[in-house]
């Protein structure tokens, strides 16, 4: 029998609300001595465009991609250092199919991510990243509810 990863996928957004689950992120891999893969998906850029929008400067895929980088390395300083072995990943797509692949490629014991939990219309409108990533993921996830 193979020997079971111990790795811990957190995608990450930046936001406050994904901020919410690094005290989780934290205690497992300590608990475990899993390296964190901490991964940020940027998704294509989207040109919504009428006839009286005028000139519209859209970032191309590499920038945003080096912006990402920059912006990912900076997060896991300030908020993963001194949890061992940490690695960091830009990833493009859409964010549901990236984090199950990503985590599929390396092995992941779990992918450990906050959910807004919203419902209703609001539900429809935005969608849910985490219940995509919950009903498709061949490892654990811990789903942690953002306070806000």
């Amino acid at each position: 029998m193979a020997e079971q990863s111990k790795s811990i996928v957190f995608p990450t957004d930046f936001s406050e609300a994904s901020a919410e689950a690094l005290q989780w992120v934290q205690s497992l891999a300590a608990d475990m001595q899993a390296a964190v893969h901490c991964v940020y998906v940027v998704e294509e850029p989207q040109i919504f465009g009428s006839l009286e929008m005028g000139a519209v400067i859209i970032p191309t895929a590499e920038e945003l991609n080096g912006y990402a980088t920059e912006r990912l390395a900076r997060f896991a300083k300030e908020h993963l250092h001194g949890l061992g072995t940490i690695e960091t990943a830009v990833l493009q797509g859409r964010p549901d199919r990236e984090i199950v692949a990503y985590a599929d490629a390396h092995n992941a014991a779990i992918i450990v991510m906050t959910t807004h939990g919203y419902s209703g219309v609001k539900h429809v409108l935005l969608g849910s990243t985490t219940e995509a990533v919950l009903r498709h993921a061949n490892c654990p996830v811990l789903s942690v509810r953002a306070k806000s």
